[in-house]
This record gives structure tokens, C-alpha cells and sequence, in this order.
């Protein structure tokens, strides 16, 4: 599994976990994944914006900037 597989892998898991217990922690691991995904340099422009829109939505859910 490459680095971008593992880390999509970890994000959905995440957003999983905190779509069906509300956890707050798994959003805040989740936006920390969809970040770094986001910085990947071979990620293509579509899939960019959407791992940095998610990662606002779940950062806005918990009262946190991205800076």
C-alpha cells in the first residue's frame, strides 16, 4: 500500500468513526489526514479540493481555523 492509499484509508476511517459516534477526536485525526493529503504533490487538483473542503467542514465542527 502506498503512502496516499494508507492515508486515504485513514481518513475514511476516521470520518467513519466520527459520523456514527459523533467523536470528536476521530474528526479532528480525520482533518489532520485530509491535510496532509491535501499538501501531496501528486495528488490531482479535483481530489485537493476536496480533502481541503472536508478538512474546513470537520475543522469548522470543532471550532478551528485552518491556518
Amino acid at each position: 500500500m502506498d503512502s496516499n492509499t494508507a492515508l486515504f484509508a485513514g481518513a475514511l476511517d476516521q470520518l467513519m468513526r466520527h459520523s456514527l459516534t459523533g467523536c470528536g477526536q476521530a474528526a479532528h485525526q480525520a482533518a489532520r489526514l485530509l491535510e496532509r493529503l491535501s499538501e501531496c504533490a501528486d495528488l490531482d487538483h479535483d481530489t485537493r479540493g476536496l480533502c481541503v473542503r472536508m478538512c474546513d467542514k470537520l475543522e469548522a465542527g470543532m471550532g478551528v481555523a485552518r491556518g
